[in-house]
């Protein structure tokens, strides 16, 4: 009897653990993707590369086997790509915010780490914005207003088509 429950939970939890280990996969990859590369030791830029592959490598298995469980109709699906599309594009949008401020150092105000710029992503997505990082240059205020329209635009339409139920053909 208890071999059967834990069996009845296993699929439901296996399936969850796909966003999760997208979300852990992506925020390694993330924070060991290697920046000075022609300042730091060939070892250390090597170790964060094989670091941020093998990352990059979990999120890719994981995401092919979210697609195929997408194609047999699994239960809870369209909820779980939703979840590891936003976490892809708010890992994405970090990156992007990270690697723009380290080209162009007065783009963001406050920004100084991957933190910061994760920080910056989130209150912006969420349209908290506390104001203490925020974009000064037009680059990093057009990557700002780029992402706040696909906010606007596919985000809310995937949440709509989450949470509205489909309608039922009428029978005449």
């Amino acid at each position: 009897m208890t071999s059967s429950r834990s069996d009845e939970r296993n699929p439901l939890s296996k399936a969850w653990s796909r966003p999760i280990l997208t979300f852990g996969g992506l925020l390694v990859a993330y924070y060991a993707f290697p920046l000075k590369w022609a300042t730091d030791s060939v070892v250390a830029v090597g170790a964060s590369l094989l670091v941020t592959v093998g990352a990059l490598s979990l999120v890719g298995t994981v995401m092919i086997r979210e697609l195929g469980s997408v194609r047999r109709g699994g239960p809870g699906r369209s909820t779980r790509v939703l979840a590891m599309l936003l976490i892809l594009l708010v890992m994405a949008a970090s990156l992007t915010f990270f690697l723009l401020n380290e080209i162009r150092p007065d783009e963001i105000s406050g920004l100084e780490t991957r933190t910061d710029a994760l920080y910056f992503t989130l209150s912006t997505m969420t349209t908290v914005g506390y104001g203490d990082v925020h974009a000064e240059g037009q680059l990093a205020r057009a990557l700002v207003c780029v992402m706040i329209v696909f906010n606007i635009v596919v985000v809310a339409s995937l949440v709509r088509a989450q949470t509205t139920s489909p309608t039922r053909p009428r029978s005449d």
